[in-house]
């Protein structure tokens, strides 16, 4: 009986587990959205729960370029949070 009920708790466990590893959807009109846009000069850093991106760039002109990119991309669609651009450390 109790081995049942230990293998039940970890059958729940890996369920629950692969719960969180998938993308919400959000995260994933994210991801299709910088598919379009990534550069030479940006890296993604993150993109959150809410579809919100980070990005990190080291040429402000290509800043500016994914943020045009991704309002283009978002065009028609859901709106998705405003994207955020984050300097390297030490950069310019």
């Amino acid at each position: 009986m109790r081995a049942s009920v230990v293998a039940g708790s970890c059958g729940l466990g890996l369920v629950l587990g692969a719960c969180a590893i998938a993308n919400t959807p959000a995260q994933t009109l994210a991801y299709e959205r910088w598919a379009k846009c990534s550069s030479a000069y940006v890296q993604l850093q993150w993109v959150g729960v809410d579809g919100r991106i980070a990005f990190m760039f080291s040429n402000p002109a290509a800043r500016e370029e994914i943020f045009e990119c991704l309002d283009d991309a978002g065009r028609g669609g859901p709106p998705l949070p405003a994207p955020v651009a984050v300097r390297p450390p030490g950069g310019p």
